[in-house]
């Protein structure tokens, strides 16, 4: 289970959210901020046990679904799929999701 602060890079913005499920194809985010379905963005995303261990991903907006913000301060859940990954750490990513073989 993968629940860990993600860096979120728009055009327009950067902000905090939180990343509540992880795969090697995608990500879901918690955000405080809608998203355009088709959005292009960018994320940096930690996977190690210290806070330099990160992968920088370029990824769609997929799905997205706002609930009410008096439950919580990350109403907004999103499907984003990964069109990229990089960084020095992308081999602890494939950890994390080893390909059957």
């Amino acid at each position: 289970m993968f629940d860990r602060a993600v860096k979120c890079i728009t055009t327009q913005l950067m902000f905090d959210c939180r990343g509540v499920n992880l795969s090697l194809g995608g990500i879901c985010l918690r955000s405080p901020i809608t998203f355009e379905s088709g959005e292009d963005l960018a994320l940096l995303i930690p996977v190690g046990s210290d806070e330099g261990s990160l992968v920088i991903a370029l990824g769609k907006v997929i799905w997205m679904q706002q609930y009410e913000e008096s439950l919580n301060d990350l109403p907004v859940y999103a499907g984003i799929s990964f069109i990229a990954t990089a960084g020095k750490f992308q081999g602890e990513l494939n950890k994390l999701f080893p390909v059957p073989g």
